[in-house]
């Protein structure tokens, strides 16, 4: 059974960053364990295919999860921090005007490639097409056993991801290591993800891409995001959709609302198309040319049970005003766990220290998207992945005394 310092289960973002901190120091020691045929493959799927690793907005509110321990974890490893070894390791990046961070060539697969580069060259190993089957407390350390063989590790960083993106390889079977040990998982659910919807007065609109707001009222408390929103066939999505399923509780159907043209106030509107209407004779349809897409037109019409061809006159502006600024959009569920970003749930904040190491087992870290944490859309989910990669890393070299 070869032996390791450490072993790092799952290739993935937290996972080869852990990597590249434990190689530094430990070099051969290190073992990354993954069960695809390569590592990152989730990675390179990062802002479509450019790698957001960041965003420059940064603040505690874009997360969900216990407070403290997000807090412990960026204050241990702050945004500055990550850029910097990811720069040190020739991640160069820049942010758009959303203050999303990307690698300047505007590819993960650049990202992924110098992360790799980084811990490949300090020794660290790969072991790939070696799915973990158990991971079992063994003398001062651990049996690994996977489908390549079988391992003894004095530490392990369990980095094995959450359940979305299943085409990844992340379908949530490596919970079962965690809870074998004595561990909880908190209920999984997709997040940052399309919508499905009633579209009963969204016909024709598949493929239309355009600035709206969606929202739903939580309580008091009115969740409103705003952003692309691209009609499917069977519902809404872009970045407004996958912001608000974050958000949103998991008890379908829910009772959202689009606002289109956000920008013009709903009084504002009614004036103008009431204006419109009384300048001269214009049929329905015709109101509403050149104010949103032809298709949505003919929507909110039949939605209105107002004939195309009838009168454009005043009361009918400001029903369709009215409308347009409110539009009814019942949520039935989501796309699932196999167009997801990322999983809402997972091992909880109570069963790790502020440093992510088990309470229950010793000597095992968690990371990532295997913690009961989950963050917004532009970048926050990789900035979680490599904040709690470095304290788990950090942690271990301290407990190894090196």
């Amino acid at each position: 059974m070869k032996q390791y310092r450490v072993i790092i289960i799952g290739g993935g973002a937290s996972g080869m960053f852990a990597a590249t901190l434990l190689g530094k120091t430990l070099g051969g020691g290190v073992a990354v364990v993954e069960r695809n045929d390569r590592v990152g493959k989730k990675l390179l799927a990062t802002g479509n295919g450019q790698g957001n690793i960041g965003n420059r907005d940064f603040s505690l509110s874009h997360y969900r999860g216990e407070e403290t321990l997000l807090s412990a974890v960026f204050s241990q490893a702050p945004q500055q921090k990550n850029l910097a070894h990811l720069q040190a390791l020739g991640v160069l990046s820049s942010f758009d005007e959303r203050g999303r961070i990307y690698p300047l060539s505007r590819q993960a697969s650049s990202a992924l490639e110098l992360i790799r580069r980084a811990y490949l060259n300090s020794g660290v190993e790969e072991i790939v097409n070696a799915e973990v089957t158990a991971v079992k407390p063994s003398g001062k350390g651990f049996a690994v056993h996977t489908k390549a063989g079988d391992f003894f590790a004095e530490k392990v960083v369990f980095a094995a991801g959450g359940k979305a993106g299943n085409g990844f390889g992340t379908d949530g079977s490596a919970f079962a290591l965690v809870r074998a040990i004595g561990h909880s998982v908190t209920p999984l659910s997709p997040s940052l993800v399309a919508l499905k919807a009633d579209t009963a007065y969204l016909k024709n609109l598949k493929g239309v891409r355009m600035e709206a707001a969606l929202s739903y009222r939580c309580g008091k408390t009115q969740l409103v995001e705003r952003g692309d929103v691209l009609f499917t066939d069977n519902g809404v999505s872009g970045d407004s959709a996958f912001r608000l399923s974050a958000r949103i509780p998991q008890a379908f159907p829910l009772s959202c609302t689009i606002e289109f043209l956000p920008d013009i106030e709903k009084d504002a509107l009614i004036a103008l198309l009431t204006e419109k209407a009384s300048a001269q004779t214009f049929t329905a349809l015709e109101l509403l040319v050149s104010v949103v897409h032809k298709q949505l037109a003919k929507n909110i019409l039949r939605a209105l049970k107002v004939a195309e061809n009838a009168p454009a006159t005043p009361a009918v502006a400001k029903k369709c005003a009215e409308l347009i600024k409110n539009f009814p959009l019942t949520v039935t569920g989501t796309a699932g766990f196999g167009g997801a970003q990322v999983t809402k749930g997972g091992v909880p904040a109570s069963e790790v220290t502020l440093n992510l190491e088990s309470k229950l087992q010793k000597g095992l870290y968690l990371c990532g998207e295997a913690l009961d944490v989950d963050g917004d859309c532009g970048g926050y989910n990789l900035q979680w992945a490599f904040a709690s990669a470095t304290v788990a890393a950090e942690e271990v070299l301290k407990s190894l005394g090196v």
